[in-house]
Parts: structure tokens; C-alpha cells; sequence
């Protein structure tokens, strides 16, 4: 009786039992992905109130990955290094609190300075526009009145575009300049309202700055619990590359262009050329483009000088041919070094396809985030060949033919 009750019992078998837990999220899984497809729209307005729901915590993130090697490298060279405080909490606290004083101070100054000087020359440059169109329009007459035996010119159609795109410009300048305050009221209105957003969003990054280990411990946790130990170190390493990617490009960029536009700015002071406030910050912003944000930079303040000073456009084209080459061959390098890893082919495919995609911010961002992707893909390729025993060497003179 006994032998028959033993048989009849159920013994649970594990094996079972995952099969039927990962036939559970399967049909979890499908049946979210159903109601997120099927009700898209519904779908969008629901994840971007959550995203403005969560925006104070991913501006604190931001504002905390920003701030943390300015913090560090107080803590570390200042506090600890030179001034050799006892007091690790003190030390941190104080690198805290002086790296956000240099931040705010750094927006006072771009408030307080760099703006108002860049909306006065926009300003003149609107109010300038008109002499200039009669200035052009003039010249063109003269030189047809000269040359009238030209024959292979259409004075013509010169005109007829000359009479075509200056209005447009200066439409499009004064309509900038009209525009302008209600934007600066709208603004400061938006500011006003998400002064509250603000506050917690730098009290989150000064906690996340502050308790960082401990964030990074709960973290670790929860990435061992959830994967197998070689999937979790993976995953931390890449976590860890991409950190180091990220953020050595940006602020090594971001030195690089403000040194470019410091340079700039002295050079144009010494030449007397005109706007000098606002072409050199238009020269440091576009320079944290590779490759091609000089010539951008470069040629918007062409643009803005051949209008004022036709001639000394031929000097400040050398003048920039000049920095650039000095930034190329020498400042760049020092800075940067090689951060991202990438070839010039990759990296002039990461800016065409990030500019095509998401604009100017894509141009600047597409190179790390290309970065990342090739280093994703060189670890997958590496255990792929690892697996099959496969070894391929690199060539020992890559330059020959």
C-alpha cells in the first residue's frame, strides 16, 4: 500500500518548473508588447508623462556625471593632496560644495558677459543690414556701369538674386530679433515654473555625487542577482568603458573648444576684427564637432565679416586656417589623445549619420556613441573567434600596398 501511495506522489522536477516559468514571461511578454503596439499613441502620451515625471531625477543624473570628475579631482589633488585633511566626509563635502560654486559661477559669467555682448552684435548686424544691401546693390551697378563690355556676365540675374536674398536675410534677422524677447519671456517663464524640478534635480545629483559607492553597491547587487556572474562582469565592463568614453570625450572636447575660442578671441582682439565676442563663441561651440565643426565655425564668421569688411575675410580665413591646424597637430592631441578609438572613416561616418538623424547634438554625440558600439562589437567578435578557436593577427606594416 505504501509503494502504491509513493508512486502516486508528485516530486517537483526543476527542470520543469523553468520551462514553464520562461513559458510565463514569454506569454507576459507578448501579451504587454500586444497592448503597447495595439494602443501606440496612448502608449507615447503615457511614456512621455512619465519621462517628464522622472525628468528632475535624469537632469540630477546628468548634472551629477557632469560634476563628479570636477569633485573628484578636488577631493583627490586639493583637499586631500595639498591641504591633507583628516576629515574624508569634510573633504567631500567641501569638494562638493566647491565644484558647484564653479559651475554656478561659470552660468553667471555666460549670463552676465557673453550673452547681452552676443544680442548687441546681433543687434547691430540687424540694424546694419539695409546700408549694406545699398551698399551691395550700389557696387553691382558700378561694376556693371564699368564692365559693360562683359559680355559673358549676366548683371541681369546678379541683380535679381542680390534683390532676392538680402530682403530674406534681413527678413529673417529682424524676424530672429522681434522674436527674440518673447522667447527670452516664455523662458524665463518655463524657469520660473520648473524652479521646483531644478532644486530637486541638484539635490538628487549632490546625492547621487555624495553616496555614489553606495548607489554603485546596490547596483552591483541587483546586476549579480539578475544575471549569471561572466554575463554580469561583461555587462559591468562595458558599463565601465562606456563611462570612460563618454565622459573623456566630452570634457576633453569641451577643454579643447574653450581654449580655441579663448585663442580666437585674443587673435581677433589683436587684429581688430569685428564681433569678436560673438564669432569666437560661434568658433568654440562648432569646434566640439569633429572634423567639420572649424570649417563650420569658420565659415559663419566669413559670412559675418565678409558683410562688414570684405577684405579682412582673407585674414581671418588664414587666422582660423591657423588655429585649427594648431588645435589638429598639437592641442587636440594632448587633450584628447585617442579617447574613442576610432578611425577617421568612423568617425566621419558617425557625425554624417548622427547630423542626418538628431541634428547638431547627433553631430557632436555620434562619435562617442559610435565608440561604444564598435567596442560592444569588438568584445562580441572576440568571443565569437575565442569560441571557435579562431586567431587572425594584425598586419605588421598596415601602410604598405
Amino acid at each position: 500500500m505504501s509503494n502504491n501511495s509513493n508512486k502516486n506522489r508528485f516530486e517537483p522536477n526543476s527542470k520543469y518548473f523553468t520551462i514553464l516559468i520562461y513559458a510565463l514571461f514569454f506569454v507576459l511578454g507578448s501579451l504587454l508588447i500586444y497592448i503597447f503596439v495595439g494602443n501606440f499613441t496612448r502608449t507615447l502620451s503615457l511614456a512621455g508623462y512619465l519621462l517628464s515625471l522622472l525628468s528632475p531625477f535624469f537632469v540630477g543624473a546628468f548634472i551629477a556625471f557632469i560634476l563628479y570628475p570636477l569633485v573628484r579631482l578636488f577631493y583627490r589633488r586639493l583637499f586631500i593632496g595639498a591641504l591633507h585633511m583628516k576629515s574624508k566626509r569634510g573633504a567631500k563635502w567641501l569638494s562638493i560644495l566647491c565644484s558647484y560654486l564653479l559651475a554656478i559661477g561659470a552660468i553667471a559669467v555666460l549670463l552676465v558677459f557673453i550673452i547681452p555682448q552676443i544680442y548687441q552684435s546681433i543687434l547691430e548686424i540687424t540694424e546694419k543690414l539695409p546700408s549694406w544691401y545699398n551698399s551691395a546693390l550700389a557696387f553691382i551697378n558700378e561694376f556693371e556701369s564699368r564692365h559693360a563690355e562683359w559680355d559673358f556676365i549676366d548683371y541681369s540675374l546678379i541683380n535679381e538674386r542680390i534683390e532676392a536674398a538680402l530682403p530674406m536675410i534681413m527678413d529673417y534677422l529682424t524676424g530672429i530679433m522681434t522674436s527674440l524677447l518673447p522667447v527670452i519671456f516664455t523662458t524665463s517663464m518655463a524657469i520660473v515654473k520648473g524652479i521646483i524640478s531644478f532644486i530637486i534635480a541638484v539635490m538628487v545629483s549632490v546625492y547621487m555625487i555624495s553616496d555614489h559607492k553606495n548607489i554603485f553597491y546596490h547596483f552591483k547587487r541587483l546586476l549579480y542577482a539578475a544575471l549569471p556572474k561572466a554575463h554580469a562582469d561583461t555587462v559591468r565592463k562595458i558599463l565601465r568603458e562606456s563611462s570612460r568614453i563618454f565622459s573623456s570625450f566630452i570634457f576633453g572636447k569641451a577643454l579643447d573648444s574653450f581654449i580655441i575660442g579663448i585663442i580666437c578671441f585674443i587673435c581677433m582682439l589683436i587684429f581688430r576684427f569685428p564681433y569678436a565676442v560673438l564669432i569666437s563663441v560661434v568658433v568654440g561651440i562648432t569646434n566640439m564637432i569633429p572634423y567639420f565643426g572649424p570649417y563650420i565655425g569658420g565659415l559663419i564668421g566669413g559670412i559675418v565679416i565678409i558683410i562688414v569688411n570684405p577684405v579682412k575675410v582673407i585674414f581671418f580665413a588664414i587666422m582660423i586656417l591657423v588655429i585649427q591646424q594648431f588645435d589638429g597637430l598639437f592641442l587636440g592631441p594632448k587633450i584628447l589623445g585617442d579617447k574613442t578609438g576610432l578611425k577617421p572613416l568612423w568617425v566621419i561616418f558617425s557625425i554624417t549619420i548622427g547630423g542626418s538623424l538628431f541634428g547638431v547634438l547627433g553631430m557632436f554625440l555620434g562619435v562617442p556613441c559610435v565608440a561604444v558600439l564598435s567596442y560592444i562589437l569588438h568584445l562580441t567578435i572576440e568571443h565569437f573567434l575565442r569560441k571557435k578557436g579562431v586567431t587572425i593577427t594584425p598586419y605588421d606594416h598596415p601602410d604598405e600596398m
